[in-house]
């Protein structure tokens, strides 16, 4: 009788079951922390590699001919532009590919990502593509 006693005891005490509920509540509460951390990161990271992206082709697009002054053409520079678009990623430390062909210029961003916290998420390259596209607007037909 002693010993259906005792673990009828031991049964009944429900001590245990609160640290076996935090440990395993606890635990999902922090990958999932984990997991949105790391997400909203990326999407920032992504973000700010088509925002230079961005910024270099406006910046290239500003390096227009002489012929702009004169009211003639509307022609990039494509020596300048490139390199002033270049210059603008250098400043940042994003990797890039710079190209001018006639009006347009192509800016291409990469840069690798790795997750802070969960190493469960893969490492990725997040890449950006933006095309400037010069065109000649006369006065009062901007749009």
């Amino acid at each position: 009788m002693i010993a259906v006693s005792h673990i009828s005891r031991r049964l009944a005490d429900e001590s245990a079951y609160v640290a076996v509920w935090t440990v395993v509540i606890g635990s999902a509460l922090m990958l999932a922390g984990g997991v949105v951390y790391d997400s909203a990161d990326k999407a920032n990271e992504a973000r700010r590699v088509t925002m230079v992206a961005n910024e270099a082709g406006r910046a290239a697009a500003q390096e227009v001919g002489s012929g702009v002054i004169a009211g003639s053409s509307a022609d990039v520079d494509p020596i300048r532009a490139a390199q002033a678009a270049r210059e603008y990623l250098a400043a940042t430390g994003i990797d890039g590919d710079v190209s001018v062909s006639g009006n347009q210029v192509t800016v291409t961003t990469s840069q690798r990502w790795a997750p802070k916290i969960m190493p469960v998420l893969q490492p990725d390259t997040l890449t950006a593509t933006t095309v400037v596209d010069l065109e000649r607007v006369d006065p009062g037909t901007a749009p």
